[in-house]
């Protein structure tokens, strides 16, 4: 049995790879676009991803200075309040020296019991308005 190949055949075989190539080709063509698109999707929802992920850290960020904006009115209102309890102290301490220095003086002179009644009265009333 002899195989023989005729021109006519390697025609045909070649006009078939061409066809098969060109079909090939054609569809690469068609789906090139589609491919593209996805590509181009891709792409998209991976910078979404990342300003999501930003945005996730500023609003962290933003609770946290919120927290941190309590914390410090909360230390505003206590060092308020140490400040206010400082000015009743260094009022408590000069009635205190008035008082010491109308118990010298009063000593010193009978004469003057009206400065001490009125020092008393000045204690008495401090003493009064903070219970």
């Amino acid at each position: 049995m002899d195989f023989v190949i005729t021109s006519q055949q390697i025609v045909w075989i070649c006009g078939f790879i061409a066809s098969i190539w060109g079909v090939v080709k054609i569809f690469k063509e068609l789906k090139k676009p589609s491919d593209d698109l996805k590509a181009t999707v891709k792409r998209h929802d991976d910078l979404l991803h990342k300003d999501n992920e930003r945005l996730n850290s500023l609003e962290k960020i933003t609770l946290n200075q919120e927290g941190i904006n309590r914390k410090l009115e909360e230390h505003t209102r206590i060092l308020s309040d140490h400040d206010d309890r400082l000015d009743e102290d260094k009022e408590r301490s000069n009635l205190l020296l008035k008082a010491n220095i109308a118990i010298l003086n009063g000593l010193l002179s009978e004469s003057d019991k009206e400065k001490l009644v009125e020092t008393r009265n000045e204690i008495q009333d401090f003493l009064v308005e903070k219970n």
